[in-house]
């Protein structure tokens, strides 16, 4: 098996493992980390500079979040090991961050995009994210 092939089996295992942790499905915490990652799933992929510093990762972590939640970029391998899973990153933000299992898909972008469940209206446009509010995004982007 090429390296390409394992490393897609291997991501695919541990969003599967990330999401049900969370008690999301597996295809929005996917669709969440594709649509941040610009459909690549690149681990340490760059995003906008805010004034939360270089915003880097799966779910675009700022950088006093990369230190909270323990995102490790150092490698391709340690960036995914350090986000994914049960005890990952992703998992760390978001519950601290009000993620109850079950929650909607709009929840989820709404953690991920405004910080906490619920905010549908916020938008990220300011801090480098794309135009819309986070029910924008779920429903037409």
């Amino acid at each position: 098996m090429d390296p390409d092939s394992r490393r897609s089996m291997d991501l695919k295992s541990l969003i599967i493992e990330t999401a049900d942790t969370l008690g999301m499905s597996p295809v929005t915490l996917a669709t969440i980390i594709s649509y941040e990652t610009a459909g690549t799933f690149v681990p340490r992929k760059k995003g906008p500079k805010t004034q939360w510093g270089q915003h880097e990762g799966l779910i675009q972590f700022g950088q006093p979040q990369q230190k909270a939640y323990g995102v490790d970029l150092s490698s391709e391998e340690a960036a995914i090991r350090s986000q994914l899973g049960k005890d990952g990153a992703i998992v760390k933000y978001f519950r601290s961050s009000g993620w109850k299992p079950g929650m909607s898909e709009l929840d989820a972008y709404s953690v991920v995009n405004a910080g906490a469940p619920g905010r549908y209206n916020a938008s990220d446009a300011n801090n480098g994210g794309a135009a819309g509010t986070v029910a924008d995004k779920v429903n037409t982007q």
